[in-house]
C-alpha cells in the first residue's frame, strides 16, 4: 500500500516544477513547514514561530505536505517519523528527491539516535521531549 502511494507521488512531482525561491530582502526568515499527523504538535511550533515573525505552514499527512511543496517554496521542514498511512521516513525520500534545497529537521518522540537511524541524512534532528530553546537553537543554526 505504502509503495503504490510513493509511486503514485513520484510520478506527479516528475511533472511539477520546483516553486521559485522567495526574494531576499534582508527581512526575510525561513518559511518552516510542520509536518505531524497530530493538531496539537502543528498547533504549538506555528505559535513558536510565528510569533517570532517565521512564515509556518503546518500539513497533517505526506499528501498535504507534498501539495504545499509543489506550489510553495519552503526553507525548512519539521518531520515527523510516525504518521498514518505514509511515514516520514517515506515522506523524506520523496523530499530529497524532488525538494533539494529544502533542509529537514526530524522532529519526533523517538530518541535521536533512533531518529538517526530511521532518517539517516536529516539536516538536524529534535527530540519533541526537548526544550522550546533548544529547537530554536537548531533552527537558527539550519537558517
Amino acid at each position: 500500500m505504502r509503495r503504490n502511494y510513493i509511486e503514485t507521488i513520484l510520478d506527479y512531482l516528475e511533472q511539477q516544477e520546483e516553486p521559485a525561491p522567495r526574494p531576499m530582502d534582508g527581512l526575510f526568515l525561513p518559511r518552516l513547514l510542520v509536518v505531524d499527523d497530530e493538531a496539537s504538535i502543528r498547533n504549538m511550533y506555528y505559535r513558536i514561530f510565528s510569533r517570532r515573525g517565521f512564515d509556518v505552514l503546518t500539513a497533517a499527512n505526506a499528501m498535504a505536505a507534498n501539495d504545499i511543496l509543489v506550489h510553495q517554496h519552503v526553507d525548512i521542514i519539521f518531520l515527523d517519523i510516525n504518521m498514518a498511512e505514509v511515514h516520514g521516513d517515506d515522506l523524506f525520500e520523496l523530499i530529497r528527491a524532488f525538494h533539494t534545497n529544502v533542509k529537514v529537521l526530524v522532529a519526533s518522540v523517538y530518541p535521536l539516535e533512533e531518529q538517526k537511524e530511521r532518517i539517516k541524512d536529516a539536516d538536524a534532528y529534535f527530540d519533541k521531549s526537548d526544550s522550546q530553546e533548544s529547537l530554536l537553537e537548531i533552527v537558527s543554526t539550519l537558517m
